[in-house]
């Protein structure tokens, strides 16, 4: 059942970066731009003329110029509590930065962009390593379309939500949305929520992100039950990959609740067929009627834009 997703994204991607990368190999004179983020772009510069680094107590500055004219700037600043680096690169219409950045709290965070005039892009993951949150967005366009994606999860409990929407040269516009779940993936259509369908993301929440808190279950998105000690009543159970998960009800207050609400889905206890079924974040799992809104079958929660997806596992 493990498999790796590939999406419409996925092509428009590679198709707008192959193309980028054609005419900036033969503008550049196969000096070539490689790495990125915290690397920046190494590779095929004739340092002769370049300028001397600076240094201060913590800092590092350097800049070059390459064979074929590209002028290329290093910017380090280390003060012991935080450390952030950015690379920029300029010739012609051609232009790149990348940089990334940690502090002592755990914060960090990586970003590119760049364009040629044929195209542009840019990306960017933020997190914590302490928490294992993060978060990542990117984006681009050339003159065969343009896309954008985004997602959210959790490095410890190998959970992830993300979306992406891609439109084409004749204005066709496609959206995807994968799931994944301890290396489980899926990907399916999301159905639309009829309250909060136009709102941003976290808009629901005030605009304010919403994480599992640990030691809850399910994160407390259907309410604050904390594991071992539940005091929600039991909902039946689903067996899910020979492992039997218990549901309970769900906290009238609670995001979940929230949830069911504007599906205008009436949570039933767990266990009889034909069911909606909703895996939520940290293996829980809670059952609904089905209504004229939401079939019967499995989803997944994207608790970003609070909204279910249809499980279809990734081939």
């Amino acid at each position: 059942m493990k498999a790796k997703t590939f999406t419409i994204f996925g092509l428009i991607s590679v198709l707008f970066l192959s193309s980028a990368a054609g005419v900036v190999g033969r503008g550049f004179g196969g000096g070539g731009f490689r790495g990125g983020g915290f690397g920046g772009a190494r590779g095929g510069f004739d340092f002769h003329n370049d300028a001397g680094a600076a240094h201060t107590p913590g800092n590092f500055s350097h800049s070059s110029i390459g064979p074929a004219g590209t002028n290329r700037t290093t910017n380090v600043a280390n003060t012991g509590a935080g450390y952030n680096r950015t690379t920029s690169a300029s010739n012609g219409n051609y232009s790149r930065t990348s940089g990334g950045s940690m502090n002592a709290n755990g914060n960090y965070g990586h970003y590119s962009s760049g364009s040629n005039g044929y195209g542009s892009h840019s990306s960017s993951t933020s997190g914590n390593t302490y928490s294992g949150n993060y978060s990542h967005n990117a984006s681009g366009s050339n003159p065969y379309g343009s896309y954008s994606t985004s997602g959210s999860g959790n490095t410890y409990s190998h959970t992830y939500n993300g979306s992406g929407t891609a439109t084409n040269a004749w204005g066709q516009t496609y959206h995807t949305n994968s799931y994944a779940d301890n290396g489980y993936v899926y990907h399916g259509a999301t159905v639309s929520n009829p309250v909060y369908g136009g709102y941003p993301a976290w808009g629901w929440n005030g605009g304010y992100a919403w994480y599992p808190a640990p030691y809850y279950w399910g994160g407390g998105f259907w309410g604050p039950f904390a594991v071992g000690a539940l005091t929600a009543a039991a909902f039946g159970t689903v067996v899910y990959n020979n492992t039997t998960y218990t549901s309970y009800q769900v906290e009238a207050t609670s995001p979940g609740a929230k949830l069911l609400t504007s599906y205008d889905l009436k949570q039933v206890p767990c266990g009889p067929p034909n069911l909606v079924v909703i895996y939520g974040p940290n293996k829980s799992v809670i059952c609904a009627d089905p209504n004229k809104i939401v079939a019967a079958g499995n989803y997944s929660v994207n608790s970003k834009t609070l909204t279910i997806v249809s499980e279809k596992p990734a081939s």
